[in-house]
């Protein structure tokens, strides 16, 4: 997941296609889809719960792509492992036309051996990680560290005479919502521009998870390197600065952070396809991003989700049921830096989007799959009772019609496309995001497992509902439900609006 700046981080960034934007009741659970002929839909549905529920394989899978593989960012010897497993996964389960789709990435990057000290007053280490996409410190400075305010609009700019040439240390507030974690992005992201503008050395945070835990965030989606360098601290020795900051005291650090950073490159998208039988043109979109940051082992965020992915494909084809609408398994690469495996699949099929039925994005962790968000479109959520009529494993379940930027999905409601996301329970969700932390014990096995049925169920519904989910919407509609609900503002905060604007019913440029 690589972006969280929701309606309370952002104002504006959560919004409807109408006037209404309270959340719905009633996902649910039944498959109603057609399959080979006398066959009925009951016997279908039976098939794909039984195979589903044999979590052997989707096990094996976390276990592979967390333990056996570990971090995935792109670029890196794991990401590359990760793509050719996703693909071999495929084959093993029966998919058709199994494939890389290359994803041009525009620069590499990889964090050094970051070290900072504490010179004066006293000497200690500070434990500390570089921010993504920040420029290297290739040899250690020193600097005087000055107290940064908590980040928010001119919080570093009122004070820009006394940072110029020092380091100033941001105290970010601890997140324990997606509200918090909004707010932490966007106080990140100012902050480095104010620094940047007001001729700063460096910048550093304070950590928002206690614990000493350490974790990594982009501070812009464009794909660029920062104007100014900057690394997380822990959060004990981040307070423990300040004090001694707020005590009156003269505080200096030395600071080395050789990132390594380099030219443009590629990454992959795994596509894989159960062929549709009567509507074979027309797609049903699933998916999950394949890549993770290098901190921990990248399992809530996204390996879960993965691995729920390549598990519906192949309880769909165990099953033996056979789709109207061809279903298509994709997980992207590059979603973390900036989406840009959702992006670049929009540039490859621009010529068959209009033919997308749904786009199904799964990212938010491995707690239970709660419901859908139909990025707006409110007239989809009776076609998903249609489709989903009975409770879940965790009895009702709740759909909204909230448009989500969080992660691929967005790609998708930009082009017009009907765009479902996953909404899944984030119960200790906050602390591990990004972090060190996201390995494989925080997840649970049969959590995935209910998931993945609630997924199958939606994804098999919609390639065989008799007529298309929902149309494809033109560029002006798009663009003026940008305009009312706020996005316009909250992508030119982002910097990316002038790639991202829909004309032509597509991105511009790229």
């Amino acid at each position: 997941m690589a972006f969280s700046l929701l309606q309370h981080g952002f104002h504006g960034a959560c919004a409807t296609f109408d006037s209404l934007s309270f959340p719905r009741v009633a996902i649910v659970f039944l498959l109603a889809c057609d399959v080979a002929a006398g066959t009925s839909a009951s016997a279908a549905l039976s098939r794909v719960r039984e195979a589903v529920q044999d979590s052997t394989g989707l096990e094996a899978d976390l276990r592979a792509l967390c333990d056996g593989i570990g971090p995935r960012m792109a670029g890196t010897k794991g990401m590359r492992r990760a793509l050719e497993w996703g693909r071999q996964s495929f084959l093993e389960a029966g998919l058709s036309n199994v494939r890389f789709d290359a994803v041009p990435m525009p620069m590499r990057w990889e964090e050094g051996a970051t070290r900072i000290d504490v010179i004066e007053p006293t000497v200690f280490p500070v434990r500390a990680a570089a921010s993504a996409l920040s420029p290297a410190i290739p040899r250690a400075i020193e600097a005087e560290l000055v107290d940064g305010g908590p980040g928010n609009q001119g919080s570093i700019s009122r004070k820009a005479a006394s940072i110029r040439g020092k380091v100033p240390l941001v105290k970010l507030d601890e997140v324990r919502s997606f509200d918090d974690l909004a707010i932490e992005q966007r106080d990140a992201m100012l902050a480095i521009r104010e620094a940047e503008q007001a001729g700063a050395v460096a910048v550093l945070f304070v950590s928002t998870r206690p614990h000493r835990l350490l974790y990594r965030h982009v501070n812009n989606i464009a794909g660029r390197l920062d104007k100014v360098p900057s690394a997380i601290v822990a959060r004990e020795d981040g307070l423990r600065l300040l004090r001694l900051l707020r005590d009156g005291a003269r505080v200096r650090i030395r600071l080395e952070m050789p990132n390594r950073i380099g030219g443009p490159y590629e990454t992959a998208n795994v596509v894989a396809e159960i062929p549709g039988q009567d509507l074979a043109n027309e797609v049903v979109l699933v998916s999950a991003h394949l890549d993770s940051w290098d901190m921990g082992t990248g399992c809530l965020d996204n390996a879960a989700n993965v691995a729920l992915v390549i598990h519906v494909a192949r309880s769909i084809r165990a099953a033996g049921a056979l789709p109207k609408r061809t279903m298509r398994f994709v997980l992207f690469g590059g979603e973390e830096l900036g989406l840009f495996g959702s992006l670049a699949y929009v540039d490859r099929y621009r010529s068959e989007l209009d033919l997308h039925v749904a786009a199904i994005v799964h990212d938010m962790g491995g707690g239970p799959l709660v419901g859908y968000s139909v990025g707006g479109r409110e007239q989809l959520l009776p076609r998903l009772d249609e489709i989903l009529e009975d409770p879940g494993p965790s009895g009702e379940y709740r759909h909204t019609r909230e448009a989500f930027f969080l992660s691929d999905n967005f790609t998708f409601v930009l082009q017009g496309i009907p765009s479902l996301f996953a909404v899944q329970d984030t119960s200790g969700f906050f602390l591990t995001y990004h972090s060190e932390a996201d390995t494989l014990d925080k997840v649970q096995v049969s959590n995935v497992t209910d998931s993945a049925f609630v997924a199958a169920s939606a994804a098999l519904g919609i390639a065989n509902r008799q007529s298309r989910f929902g149309e494809r919407l033109n560029e002006r509609q798009v663009l003026n439900w940008l305009h009312r609900a706020g996005l316009v503002r909250h992508l030119r905060f982002l910097e990316v609006w002038d790639s991202w604007r829909p004309t032509a019913r597509g991105r511009a440029g790229r």
